[in-house]
């Protein structure tokens, strides 16, 4: 049993409002003008090079996928979500291009009865300037707050993954002061498993870091007891290191 749960749900928030998006127009033939593809490769390198890598994480786990996405592909992708920013919102953010990878290890009956970490998503997106990136970040920070939230990502999560979710609760964490501005939360999740014929209580612990016109985030899933802060905090700090000097 490889996934029993789907990360994009637990992390589409930060997919969605830091993810990262392509301004640059085509020309008429539909072909990139060669600026739009330089500026395309610049930002692909930078990502790749601050993002977390296999190297990274604790042992176990495997590259399930890896993607860049643009304003265009993250607004149609999320067109349904009442809390996702419109491609208006997505190029007044001023958002250059996205990158997430996902990874997991292999979920077994033993993990899920004895607890540990299932999953973990790692994304990194460019802007322009730091003032966009901040106004991404703000729209993040208001959505996480909108009483409505978590009932929305209670429905979505439950279609989504196809089980019975029970409860979704989403509360912020307190978090070391990393970056220029951070912002942690924590989502708890209690779903019935018709495979165990149980319930099962899942944490997903989302910190993402703004440093100057760079905006991360680290997913991580656990069943059971999440994984410890001081490893999240590291994973946080690596992510933030590596942006300021990218950007430097």
């Amino acid at each position: 049993m490889r996934s029993l749960l789907p990360l994009a749900v637990i992390s589409a928030l930060f997919l969605v409002a830091c993810g990262g998006g392509d301004d640059n127009e085509p020309a008429a033939t539909g072909v990139p003008t060669t600026a739009a593809v330089e500026d395309r490769a610049e930002a692909e390198a930078l990502l790749k090079t601050t993002a977390l890598r296999l190297e990274d994480l604790p042992s176990g786990f495997t590259l399930d996928e890896e993607k860049f996405s643009t304003n265009e592909e993250t607004a149609e992708e999320q067109k349904d979500n009442p809390y996702a920013p419109t491609l208006e919102d997505l190029n007044g953010f001023g958002r250059i291009l996205s990158y997430d990878a996902s990874y997991s290890q292999e979920v077994s009956p033993d993990l899920l009865t004895n607890g540990g970490t299932l999953f973990m998503q790692t994304t990194a997106a460019v802007y322009d300037d730091s003032k966009g990136a901040e106004e991404a970040f703000e729209f993040v920070r208001d959505q996480t707050s909108d009483p409505g939230f978590a009932q929305e990502f209670q429905q979505n999560f439950a279609s989504s993954s196809g089980i019975e979710v029970k409860s979704a609760t989403i509360s912020p964490m307190s978090f070391a002061e990393v970056g220029d501005d951070r912002l942690a939360f924590e989502i708890k999740i209690t779903a019935h498993s018709p495979d165990l014929d149980t319930d099962l209580d899942f944490v997903g612990q989302i910190v993402g870091v703004r440093r100057d016109r760079g905006i991360e985030s680290v997913t991580v899933l656990a069943v059971g007891t999440p994984s410890p802060i001081e490893e999240l905090e590291g994973l946080a700090r690596t992510l933030d290191e590596r942006m300021k000097d990218a950007l430097e």
